[in-house]
């Protein structure tokens, strides 16, 4: 989710965490730290790389991970003062966990129980869902006006009535593609789009494309995108890369496409399908970029990274 949906829910931990002699403040201030100290691993990727970007979702969101950021939360804000630090862990703790369930919830996942690698992926809502942000906005009002009962009925309420309605979007989403894309190979994700809840994205060897799923009863797939992927002799000399190998092999739909450059070079940009078909023109796409010279030589690689701070 956003940095604005973890705060918020960050926030209602925080509210209903005991507080006892650490005082509400400091508890506050320990779930609104433990709801976004997960992602902390995002600045490798923007520093290092595809290949830091790769450590994103990882041990900080585990549950190890939460027990050990929760412990850290707690030092800093406990001090000298030991008698404080199981209140504030238990809050930075539930403000983490708050973290793990949405990052959850979105098609990338999380690592939960790390160091054991699987990636667990609910698919059910946009990292970015404005339905997510409403929701947690209004418990977050009603819990700041002093109404916690009406916080939880409004969380317990209408959460499960939207994710049930995800759910069923998603159902939808697969019934169609069965039938209008037989013989492709499928995926379904949710996006931020208000006007297209979920997308299906398909392959074969004709190219790849991406339909629209404009609601749970949708009679028929919008086309969205097309990509005629790239497979030239640049394309084939950026393949030689182990960032661009890694990157096809993480990436359920990648795609490649070659802008030519001076003195006969190029510029290969492998992008991911599931970005590429809400990003829209661009002269700076999302994903892998591998720069070649005229002889297929790699000159040097750039990641430009799908993921947003705000």
């Amino acid at each position: 989710m956003t940095p604005a949906a973890h705060l918020l829910s960050g926030y209602l931990a925080g509210k209903g965490a005991p507080a006892g002699k650490a005082g509400r403040r400091r508890v506050l201030a320990a779930a609104l730290i433990g709801s976004i100290a997960p992602d902390l691993d995002v600045v490798p990727g923007l520093l290092g790389g595809w290949a830091g970007a790769g450590l994103h979702r990882g041990a900080t969101h585990s549950f190890v991970g939460a027990a050990i950021l929760a412990w850290l939360i707690a030092a800093l804000l406990g001090r000298k003062e030991r008698p404080l630090r199981l209140p504030l862990f238990l809050a930075a703790w539930l403000g983490v966990l708050t973290h793990i369930f949405w990052d959850w919830l979105n098609p990338w996942g999380v690592i939960a129980l790390w160091p054991w690698p699987h990636s667990f992926r609910g698919n059910l809502v946009h990292e970015a869902d404005l339905y997510i942000m409403a929701i947690l906005l209004l418990a977050a009002a009603l819990a700041w006006r002093g109404k916690s009962k009406a916080a939880v009925a409004a969380l317990a309420i209408s959460l499960p009535v939207y994710l049930a309605v995800q759910w069923r979007w998603r159902d939808r989403a697969r019934e169609l593609a069965a039938v209008e894309l037989s013989g492709r190979r499928l995926g379904v994700y949710p996006t931020s789009d208000l006007r297209c809840g979920w997308v299906v994205l398909s392959a074969d060897d004709s190219g790849l494309s991406a339909g629209c799923v404009a609601g749970p009863r949708a009679k028929h797939l919008r086309p969205l995108y097309h990509a005629i992927p790239g497979n030239d002799f640049f394309v084939q000399a950026s393949e030689r890369s182990p960032g661009v190998q890694e990157f096809r092999r993480k990436i359920p739909f990648p795609f490649a496409e070659v802008r030519q450059e001076a003195k006969g070079g190029a510029t290969v940009f492998w992008r991911d399908l599931r970005i590429a078909c809400l990003e829209g023109p661009t002269s700076d796409p999302a994903g892998l970029q591998v720069k070649l010279d005229a002889a297929g030589r790699i000159l040097g690689e750039r990641h430009h990274w799908w993921l947003r701070l705000w």
